[in-house]
C-alpha cells in the first residue's frame, strides 16, 4: 500500500487587525542572575491548522521568546483571546471563534513582542468541522471517518509512512476527494491519493489533478460497502512539515469552466464544470472593462482551487462549431476574434479558416494554461490543401554541439564546441529550437550565455525553448526569406514554418503564440491541438486572432532600498515588451535630493529585458532626505510611461565594506576617495580593444572573500578571462585588476556601470545588491576622441 506526506504553510491574508495579549514571563528569584542573551523571536507552528467557521477552538502557536506577546491576524474578525494561565515563553494558548459569514479561506496569524514581530503562520477555515490525526493513530489499523462529507488533517511525520482512512459507501454514489498539500504550504513534493477495497485492490489512484498540482479524485463507488483511503508521498519521506488536508463528500467542486474569455459591455454565459453542481453549473456575467474578471459564482456553496475568471477584451466572441476535426471542414471566422473551443477527446484536432491580404501581422495566440486549463495547446498555420505555411529559410553556416553537460529549456549557459568560430547575436539552430547569444565565454570554462526573458531562455522566430542534451548537435544559422538562392556550403538548410508550442517570449507558461505575416491574399487555416493528444471536459481554450498592438512596460526591481553612507545599493528595472516592440528603453530619474545620486540615464538596449542601476549615499547624507519629488519616466518611440518611484529610501548604518570600481592609472588603480564621489570617473574603450580596470573594497569591519561583477555594460562589452568564480577579491586583500573587452560591432555610445556583488539570482540584476559608485565607459572608434 502506499501512503501520502503533506505540510501546511501560508498562502493568503486579508485586509484588517484581530489582537489580544500574552501574559509576562515569570522572573524566577531563585536563579543565579546570568548576562541576557538578546532575545530571538520565533514562530514555529500552529495547531490545528483548520478553522471551524461558526464554532469555538482552543490553538496553540508554538515557538521561542513568545513572553508579553500579542497575536495579530490578517482579518478584523478574528478576535482571539489569550489563555495566560496556559501561555508560556515558549507556547501561546488562545481562543478563537471565526464568524459563520467569513467564508472559507486562509487567514494570517502571527505574534508581536517587544523585540518585533514573528513571521506569519497560516489557519485554513472551513464550514466542516476538522479532524486532526497524527501517525500514531493509525498503528492499530485505518481511522474510521464516521461521517461524510469530512475534512481531515494528518502529518507523515515518519519515514515511509501512509495514512489508512476507512469509509463508507453506497454503489454508484460519487465522491470527491480533494487532497491538499501545496495549497496548504506542505513540504511533500509527490503525494499521492489512492482508493483501495477490502482486499486492497486499487480502485483509483491520483498523483495530481494536473501535472505538478494537489491529488483530486471523483470517484463512484463499484458497491455498498467499506472502503480505504490511502494518503502517502512516492519519495518516503516525512517530517512534521509533510501535512496534508484531505476533504471528501459529495461536494459542490468546480474543477473547470468555459468560456475562458468575454466581450467588454456584453452578455456572456459561463459554464462551470465540475462535480455535483446542480443548479449553480451556470452563471451570467457582464463585464464593464478590460482585464481579468472573477466569474460572480456561489462562493460560500461552491468548492474549486481556482478562482474562476474570464480575460475581457474589446474582441468579439465567437463559439467553436464540432465537426472542425476534418481540415475540409474547417470552422471559418473572422479575424480580430477570441474563438472558444474545446479539445474534448485524446486526440482532438480544431481547425479554424481565416482571410488576409499580403503584408497583413496578425497575432495568434491562446488562453488556456494562463487560466488553469490543463490543455497544452500547439498552434500550426495551414493553407487550405493542409501543407504548413512557410516562414523563412535558415541555413547552417558552423556546426557545434553541447560539450559539457544536459540543458533545460530555462537554462541560458550552454558551453558550445567551437564556440570561437561564434559572434555575438548570431543564431543557434538546436533541433528546431532558435536561440540568439548575448554573451560569449568570459573564460575558459564559461559558456555561451543566450538572452533570455525573465530568467528563461528565450527562443527566436516563434520556436518554443526546449531542453538539450550532452553532445546534441547544433548550428548557427542565418536567416533568409523564403526563395532566396543560397549557396550551397555542405550543411544543412533548415525551413521553419508557423508553428508554436510554448510561446517563445516565455511569459505565457505552455500557452502558445504566433505571429504571421500573410505572403499573398489568401484564406489561412490555424491548427489547435494538445501537444501531448490530450483532451476532455477541462480542456478548455480561447484562440485569439488579433492585430498587433506594440507597447511596452517597466518595473523596478529593489523598492523600498536601505542605503548605507558612503556606499551604494542597486536597483533595475525588466522591460515586459507586448507584440514584439523591440525597440530601446531609455530610462530617466530625476528629483534625486541632494546627498544622493541615481544611475539616470539607463537605457535597456534593443531586444533585451533588464537594466541595472546604482543608488549612492553620500557620507553626509540626510536621513530625512525629501523624496516626494522623485520621478522615473520610461520612453522609447513616442511612447512614454510613468515608471513609479522608488518607495521608502532608508539611510541604513555604516557599511562593512565599500566598493570601488575604477580606471586604471599606470597599472594602478586611481585611488579615488569614495566620499569625494559626486561625478562619475570615465574609461574609454575601443570596439575590438581590451582595457584594464580596478575594483577594489575598502574594509571597515570585512576580512570575507569577495565576489564580484560589474553590471550595466553596453551589449557586446564583457570583463574577460575571468573563469567560474567570477571577479573575487580575496580574505585580505582590497584590490583586483579586470579587463574589459569590447566586440569590434559595438557602437559608439556612453554608458553608466558599476560594481556589484555577486548573485546566483541574476548575473546582471543589481538589484537589493550592494554596489559600486557608476563609471561612464565610452566606447569610441579607435582614433576618435572620447568627449
Amino acid at each position: 500500500m502506499k501512503f501520502i506526506l503533506l505540510i501546511l504553510l501560508p498562502v493568503v491574508g486579508f485586509a484588517g487587525l484581530g489582537l489580544a495579549q500574552a501574559p509576562k514571563a515569570k522572573k524566577d528569584a531563585a536563579k543565579p542572575a546570568m548576562a541576557a542573551k538578546p532575545a530571538k523571536l520565533e514562530l514555529t507552528s500552529v495547531s490545528p491548522r483548520g478553522l471551524h467557521l461558526g464554532v469555538e477552538q482552543v490553538f496553540s502557536l508554538a515557538g521561542k521568546d513568545l513572553a508579553e506577546a500579542t497575536i495579530l491576524t490578517s482579518n478584523a474578525a478574528l478576535k482571539p483571546v489569550i489563555d495566560a494561565a496556559a501561555s508560556t515563553a515558549t507556547k501561546v494558548v488562545f481562543k478563537l471563534q471565526a464568524p459563520v459569514g467569513l467564508g472559507r479561506g486562509s487567514h494570517d496569524v502571527w505574534v508581536k513582542t517587544p523585540t518585533g514581530e514573528s513571521a506569519k503562520l497560516k489557519l485554513y477555515a472551513d464550514d466542516l468541522a476538522p479532524i486532526t490525526t497524527s501517525a500514531a493513530d493509525f498503528k492499530n489499523g485505518p481511522v474510521q471517518i464516521a461521517k461524510l462529507p469530512a475534512s481531515v488533517w494528518g502529518t507523515l511525520t515518519e519515514t515511509g509512512q501512509h495514512d489508512a482512512y476507512r469509509f463508507t459507501a453506497k454503489a454508484g454514489e460519487e465522491l470527491v476527494l480533494d487532497l491538499a498539500v501545496a495549497q496548504v504550504g506542505s513540504v511533500a513534493k509527490s503525494p499521492t491519493l489512492e482508493i483501495v477495497d477490502s482486499n486492497h485492490t486499487v480502485l483509483a489512484v491520483n498523483r495530481g489533478l494536473d501535472s505538478g498540482s494537489d491529488p483530486f479524485l471523483a470517484w463512484k463507488a463499484p458497491a455498498d460497502g467499506d472502503y480505504h483511503i490511502l494518503v502517502s508521498n512516492t519519495t518516503m519521506d516525512g517530517s512534521a512539515g509533510h501535512v496534508y488536508r484531505l476533504t471528501i463528500g459529495a461536494l459542490p467542486f468546480v474543477t473547470s469552466w468555459s468560456p475562458l474569455t468575454a466581450q467588454v459591455g456584453k452578455e456572456t454565459k459561463v459554464t462551470l464544470i465540475g462535480h455535483h453542481l446542480g443548479d449553480k453549473a451556470t452563471v451570467t456575467m457582464k463585464a464593464d472593462k478590460e482585464g481579468i474578471t472573477n466569474v460572480p459564482l456561489d462562493a460560500k456553496a461552491l468548492r474549486f482551487r481556482t478562482m474562476p475568471s474570464l480575460r475581457v477584451s474589446a474582441l468579439a466572441q465567437v463559439s467553436e462549431v464540432e465537426g472542425n476535426d476534418d481540415l475540409a471542414k474547417a470552422q471559418l471566422v473572422s479575424s480580430s476574434a477570441n474563438i472558444n473551443g474545446l479539445l474534448a477527446k485524446a486526440g482532438d484536432t480544431d481547425h479554424f479558416a481565416f482571410d488576409a491580404k499580403k503584408g497583413q501581422t496578425w497575432i495568434i495566440e491562446t488562453f488556456a494554461a494562463q487560466a488553469g486549463s490543463p490543455a497544452d495547446t500547439k498552434l500550426e498555420i495551414l493553407h487550405p490543401d493542409g501543407k504548413p505555411v512557410a516562414r523563412l529559410l535558415m541555413q547552417a553556416v558552423r556546426d557545434s554541439y553541447n560539450n559539457f553537460r544536459s540543458v533545460d529549456a530555462n537554462n541560458p549557459d550552454i558551453r558550445l564546441q567551437n564556440w570561437e568560430e561564434m559572434e555575438l547575436n548570431e543564431y543557434v539552430w538546436f533541433n528546431g529550437d532558435v536561440m540568439k547569444i548575448i554573451r560569449m565565454p568570459r573564460g575558459p570554462d564559461g559558456g555561451c550565455f543566450f538572452y533570455v526573458i525573465d530568467g528563461k531562455r528565450r527562443a527566436y522566430f516563434d520556436t518554443s525553448a526546449t531542453s538539450h542534451s550532452l553532445d546534441e548537435p547544433c548550428y548557427v544559422v542565418e536567416p533568409y526569406p523564403l526563395g532566396s538562392k543560397i549557396a550551397a556550403n555542405g550543411l544543412p538548410i533548415f525551413t521553419l514554418n508557423y508553428q508554436n508550442d510554448d510561446s517563445g517570449d516565455r511569459k505565457i507558461g505552455r500557452d502558445s503564440r504566433l505571429t504571421f505575416t500573410a505572403a499573398s491574399d489568401g484564406r489561412f487555416v490555424v491548427r489547435v491541438i494538445d501537444t501531448r493528444g490530450w483532451g476532455g471536459e477541462r480542456f478548455v481554450y480561447s484562440l485569439a486572432i488579433r492585430e498587433p498592438k506594440p507597447d511596452f512596460s517597466v518595473k523596478l526591481a529593489g523598492m523600498n532600498p536601505t542605503v548605507m553612507p558612503g556606499a551604494s545599493v542597486g536597483f533595475s528595472f525588466r522591460a515586459d515588451r507586448q507584440d514584439n516592440f523591440d525597440d530601446p528603453i531609455q530610462i530617466d530619474i530625476t528629483g534625486v535630493p541632494a546627498g544622493y545620486w541615481a544611475t539616470s540615464p539607463l537605457i535597456i538596449e534593443a531586444g533585451h529585458d533588464l537594466i541595472s542601476g546604482s543608488l549612492h549615499a553620500m557620507p553626509d547624507a540626510a536621513k530625512d532626505a525629501d523624496w516626494s519629488k522623485l520621478k522615473i519616466t520610461a520612453t522609447s518611440k513616442g511612447l512614454k510611461h510613468d515608471a513609479g518611484n522608488f518607495g521608502k529610501v532608508t539611510l541604513g548604518a555604516k557599511p562593512k565594506f565599500i566598493i570601488v570600481l575604477e580606471p586604471d592609472a599606470g597599472g594602478k588603480p586611481v585611488m579615488r576617495d569614495p566620499a569625494a564621489e559626486t561625478k562619475p570617473l570615465e574609461l574609454t574603450l575601443a570596439p575590438g580593444q581590451t582595457v584594464k580596470a580596478w575594483l577594489r573594497a575598502i574594509r571597515e569591519d570585512n576580512k570575507d572573500l569577495l565576489s564580484l561583477d560589474v553590471h550595466g555594460l553596453p551589449h557586446g562589452v564583457i570583463v574577460d578571462d575571468i573563469g567560474l568564480n567570477g571577479v573575487q577579491i580575496r580574505s585580505g586583500e582590497n584590490e583586483r585588476p579586470i579587463f574589459f573587452r569590447a566586440a569590434n560591432w559595438v557602437k559608439d555610445q556612453d554608458k553608466l556601470c558599476h560594481g556589484a556583488i555577486s548573485s546566483a539570482r541574476n548575473e546582471h540584476d543589481s538589484a537589493g545588491l550592494q554596489t559600486s559608485f557608476p563609471i561612464l565607459m565610452k566606447i569610441r572608434k579607435p582614433g576618435v576622441a572620447a568627449r
